[in-house]
Order: structure tokens, then sequence, then C-alpha cells
């Protein structure tokens, strides 16, 4: 254990055998006013010395994470902005202050430790795990974030939109496709200020947020964070093609950012209802290199452009090269064999922006003829 950490915890161990009106046991904690405010300070020293001893390159690469961030959220200043929510997700608590994300996973293990129910061994193991369990997750969902907000400036989007679509009433519960009401999809509209992540209970699954490309001539929709929708829409675009919505398709789905090109925004609004999901035009997949083999990443890719068949194709975008891949990830790709796997690229993006111009040309192609019956099955559930 490194000597910072403890030599943090022994103070605050210190400052307890200098108050017994403080009491923390196994079964009782009281925490007198008029030392509380003293004793979280100690408490809150003591979790932050740990995160910054043990995980002292989290911290340096979540600072870069979030320098870039910030930069491209600067770059859109003038067209979208993130709302206040009265729920704060852990990826929002993670871009707005990651120490404070972090040392969470903490509170809980700390109290354990000084009620003697952990040793500091124990509570060391506990406490890694828990910050090993969260940070892979918010790191890749923020890296997903800045990609989004790159490549909307990549657009050279004009103006933005967004579908109003509301959660479910009080007391009211989700439903099976047949069982589950069906209501109309809001029309997009156009805002300057968007949900950081949309609501766990809102009734259809919609875009984060649709922009006008003037570079594309068009419209773009973009969906983070996919979750099903729990009402049946009425009038799903007839546009699109719809995949019905089963476990092994909302499997895939998670970690993946959708996006939509059409050259209506109302044709667009509807990424999901209970029952069906409107197929992408385009996949993009963010992945922190550190935590994902190329090999296992391909791999996992591969299955999702074989079920969801993006014409536009899927797309990696790794923020940064892995051992001995060179300056070009997809010529190390595996051989591909197979015309499902077409469809899949390799992107190493890092923080800059420019690498992400195969997924603005993609966008501006028109969709090829399928290669194949295989490739080209879809199924169109009733609307």
């Amino acid at each position: 254990m490194p000597d910072s950490f403890l030599h943090t915890y022994a103070a605050f161990r210190d400052f307890l055998a200098h108050h017994p009106e403080i009491e923390i046991g196994d079964s009782v904690t009281s925490i007198p006013e008029e030392v509380r405010t003293e004793f979280y300070n100690c408490f809150n020293a003591t979790r932050k010395a740990f995160v910054e001893t043990q995980f002292p390159q989290h911290l340096d690469r979540t600072a870069v994470l979030l320098e870039k961030y910030r930069k491209a959220e600067d770059n859109l200043a003038g067209l979208l902005s993130w709302e206040d929510s009265s729920v704060v997700t852990r990826l929002q608590r993670f871009m707005r202050d990651p120490m404070d994300s972090l040392t969470r996973e903490l509170f809980d293990p700390l109290f354990d430790l000084l009620k003697g129910r952990e040793s500091v061994e124990s509570f060391t193991a506990r406490a890694s795990s828990a910050i090993e369990a969260l940070f892979p997750e918010v790191f890749q969902a923020g890296y997903e974030k800045w990609a989004v907000l790159s490549l909307i400036k990549m657009c050279e989007a004009g103006k933005a939109f967004r579908v109003d679509v509301r959660s479910l009433n009080p007391g009211e519960r989700s439903k099976t496709a047949i069982h589950a009401p069906s209501e109309e999809v809001p029309i997009p509209r156009e805002s300057a200020s968007f949900l950081f992540s949309q609501h766990r209970n809102a009734i259809f699954t919609v875009p984060d947020l649709i922009v006008h490309s003037s570079r594309l001539n068009g419209f773009v929709g973009i969906r983070t964070g996919y979750k099903e929708g729990l009402y049946n829409a009425w009038n799903a675009s007839q546009e699109r093609v719809w995949y019905p919505v089963d476990t092994d398709l909302l499997t895939l789905m998670e970690g993946l950012t959708l996006v939509y090109f059409s050259e209506k925004a109302e044709s667009i609004a509807l990424i999901a209802d209970v029952a069906k999901l409107c197929r992408p035009d385009l996949i993009l997949w963010c992945i922190d290199a550190q935590n994902m083999s190329q090999e296992n990443s391909f791999e996992k890719m591969t299955r999702i452009d074989s079920r969801i068949k993006p014409p536009k194709g899927s797309y990696i975008i790794a923020n940064a090269e892995w051992p001995g891949s060179g300056d070009s990830a997809e010529n190390n790709l595996p051989a591909q064999t197979d015309e499902q796997t077409m469809g899949v690229h390799l992107l190493t993006v890092g923080y800059d922006e420019s690498r992400l111009m195969p997924v603005i040309e993609a966008l501006v192609r028109e969709n090829l003829p399928q290669v194949s019956s295989h490739r080209s099955q879809v199924e169109k559930p009733n609307l």
C-alpha cells in the first residue's frame, strides 16, 4: 500500500482517537454535528488519497479526455448545450468531477474499514475492484461523447433538433409489445438545449440530437446509450427498415453509437419503440484500446455488423494504437473471408478529429447494392 494513503488514513484514525464522542462500530454510527464537517473532511481526504496513490494512470488519462472533450464542447458552443437534469448519471458525474465519481465507490468500503469489518488489505482489494469495474465503463462512454461532438463539428452542422419524448407516468409500468400502449412520436423541433443522457423511462428511443449538415446536405441523427422503447409508435417512418427487438439484439446494442442520415428530420425521429428498431445507416463503437484487444473488438463488431447490417458500414473508433499495430491498424485486421464482414472498419483516431473523415465520407456515399441475398435480407414487422 503506498505510504501517502497510509499516512492520510493514520491521520484520520488519530483524529477519531482524539474525538471519543464519535462512535463508529459494527452496529452504531454516531457523528455529532459539531465535528461532522471535520470528520467528513478527513473521510474524503482518505478516499482521495487512495485513488491518487492507487490509480494515478486513470487520473492522468481522464485529465487528457476532459481537456479534449471540453474543447470539443467549446467548438459547438453556439449550436448546443446540455440541460441540467434532476437525475445525474454515472457518466455525467464522471465528466463533471472524476475524483468525486471514483471516490463515491469507496464510501461503504471505508466505513466498513473504520468499523473493523475490513482490514487494510481487504479494503484495498474491495475498493480497487469497485473502481476497476467503474472506470472502463465511464471512460469509454466519455470518449464516445468526445467522438460524437467531433463528428457533429465535421458535419458542419448549422442547426440542431431534439425530439421531446415523454417518460412513463408516475406509477405506470412497462409492458410487453402486445400490451404496451400506442402513441405518436413527436416531431423534431429546433433547439440549442439537449439532454446529456436520455431518460431511463422514456416511452420511445429517440436520437440524442439531430443536426442539419451543410456538408452532407441532410439530417444526421445520433444516439448513444441505447435503451429499448416502452410504447408502440403510431407513426414510425415507412421509409426506413425496421428490425424486431429481441434479447440478442438488445445485448449487441450495448455501447454502440447509432448514426442515421436522411433528407427529412422526421423520418429519423424514432430509433426504436417497444417492438422494433430502426436500422441505423452507420454504427460506431468507440473503445479504449487499453481495455480490449484488437482481435476481440473486431470479432464483436463483426457480429454486430452481420446482425444489424448498416448500409454505410460499422466503424471501430479506437482511442490509441494497439501494441505493434503501427500507423494503419486496419491493415492488421483478421482476414475477411465472408461478405458479412465487409462493412467493418477500424479507425485509430485518438483525439484527432480529422481521423473521423472516413465516417463522413461513408455518410456522403450512396448506399451500395447489397453483395448477397443474405446481406440484403431485412425483417419488416407490421408498423
